[in-house]
């Protein structure tokens, strides 16, 4: 019996003008309403999957920034990780020399260090908009307290900077390519997949009472805690080979779990 749903939003749950499906909304809240919990995993901030749970109208585990911080849905803190501010700097340095966007986070805020015309389409994205900050480099480590450096570029460009800083710097970061033309480098053993086993451990749940969806390069390491793994049917294929299932919706997902009857697989 599943006893708790992980969630991904953008691309899953989230649609880009970050509205969620209605279907996909009553499903959530009929499962809910049948005892199983909730968790969203994601790349964003907590902050923003507070907004995403008041859409959602349900209290909700919370997985932000690719598992650099972990709440329960009772607010309790589970983990919280940040780089540190030498790291940061090097790798911001590096990110900055790009033709590309690099974005600074920490918990709930992003920064960047100069607004331009490409910038609004990044901000009509997010839940709560760019903080511009000057001098970037200067405040790591001070009042910038780094969990997550994003990248964004042209797909080429990301591939061949994450092979240049994983094999600088792969001792101490971890990378996922969250989206097409987005590079989230995180600390060291940061991923949705260590922090849904964190999450697991706390609410002591086995492999085959959690199922998680997504579609992303960044879901694939908790589709591999578990045999009931769902796979967007837009996402990579060599993500979609990652999962169980492959469905055309969360609402599709959930309706699977609660008959208990495992549909057949769709073909990548």
């Amino acid at each position: 019996m599943i006893k708790l749903i992980v969630s991904d939003l953008d691309g899953t749950l989230l649609r880009l003008d970050k509205s969620i499906k209605k279907e996909d909304k009553h499903a959530i809240q009929l499962a809910m309403g049948q005892g199983i919990d909730l968790a969203i995993a994601s790349g964003r901030m907590d902050n923003e999957i507070l907004e995403v749970l008041q859409k959602l109208e349900q209290k909700a585990h919370r997985i932000s920034q690719n598992g650099a911080f972990i709440y329960t849905k009772t607010n309790l803190p589970l983990h919280a990780t940040t780089f540190s501010p030498q790291l940061a700097q090097q790798i911001y340095q590096q990110a900055k020399e790009l033709e590309a966007i690099v974005l600074v986070c920490n918990e709930n805020t992003y920064f960047i260090e100069e607004m331009n015309e490409n910038t609004s389409e990044i901000e009509n994205r997010l839940f709560y908009g760019l903080y511009e900050r000057p001098n970037i480099l200067d405040s790591i480590g001070k009042d910038i307290h780094t969990s997550k450096i994003t990248v964004l570029a042209a797909n080429e460009l990301i591939v061949e900077f994450e092979q240049k800083i994983t094999n600088q710097f792969g001792d101490h970061i971890d990378t996922f390519i969250s989206e097409p033309r987005c590079l989230d480098i995180m600390p060291k053993n940061i991923s949705k997949g260590n922090a849904v086993r964190t999450l697991m451990e706390h609410l002591r749940l086995q492999p085959n009472e959690i199922a998680c969806f997504g579609d992303a390069f960044n879901d694939i390491p908790m589709f591999r805690l578990t045999p009931y793994s769902f796979a967007m049917s837009h996402a990579h294929p060599d993500v979609k080979k990652e999962a169980q299932y492959v469905i055309n919706s969360v609402s599709e997902g959930i309706h699977m779990i609660l008959k208990n009857i495992p549909a057949p697989n769709m073909m990548p």
